[in-house]
């Protein structure tokens, strides 16, 4: 799988940051923030994009991965702003790395232009994973600033989500139902700290739904 970024590279609080920025491309992806849950809709391209992200997170302990997500503002089924909610971007970080999502803000307006390079996550990333323990399935911290969710943990929580992610890509296709914009089943539901009885971070939901939206069309 190949994933268009941009890297940069900023300074801020006396430390750099590498953020690895992906570039819009074919697809769709929007990523909502309501009251008690988040919702990412994905087409089929845009869920091979998702999946890419996660595949690099994974294999990268000193970056921030950075998906910008709020030029989209409809869902599938032509629900504008489904129903008025806020649309986030995304990051994903693996924890080790310690970044402060207070700095989000100032790091990412200090982006600039960026150097342009393809990053390429074999298929073979997204098999063959060990489901962790019971009650820390995904071993994903949710943290919120500045109109952004971040996804952060470790390595192995990244290759372990990123499988359940990429299953959108194998089977989504296939098992989406004719004639309805996404199917219900076709969809991959992650929790904050991996513990489904686990109230969410302070600022926000604990729960984001990833769902494959087949036959996503513009309004």
């Amino acid at each position: 799988m190949e994933l268009r970024t941009t890297v940069h590279r900023v300074r801020h609080g006396g430390e750099e940051y590498r953020v690895v920025k992906a570039v819009p491309r074919s697809g769709r992806t929007v990523l909502f923030r309501k009251e008690w849950s988040l919702d990412m809709f994905v087409d089929l391209e845009g869920a091979r994009n998702v999946a890419a992200a996660w595949g690099l997170a994974a294999r990268s302990r000193r970056s921030l991965v950075y998906l910008p997500l709020r030029a989209e503002r409809e869902g599938p089924g032509r629900l504008p702003g489904w129903f008025q909610s806020p649309v986030v971007d995304l990051v994903l970080v693996q924890s080790g790395l310690g970044f402060p999502v207070s700095r989000w803000k100032a790091v990412r307006a200090g982006l600039g232009a960026g150097r342009p390079q393809v990053m390429k996550i074999p298929e073979t990333d997204f098999s063959g994973e060990t489901e962790p323990e019971e009650w820390r399935r995904d071993e994903l911290r949710f943290g919120f600033a500045a109109e952004t969710l971040f996804l952060a943990g470790s390595a192995a929580a990244f290759r372990w989500t990123g499988a359940q992610v990429h299953s959108l890509v194998r089977d989504g296709p296939a098992r989406a139902l004719e004639g309805t914009p996404w199917s219900p089943y076709d969809s991959v539901m992650l929790h904050h700290a991996g513990d489904l009885t686990a109230k969410g971070p302070v600022k926000g939901p604990g729960v984001l739904n990833i769902e494959y939206a087949h036959g996503w069309r513009a309004g």
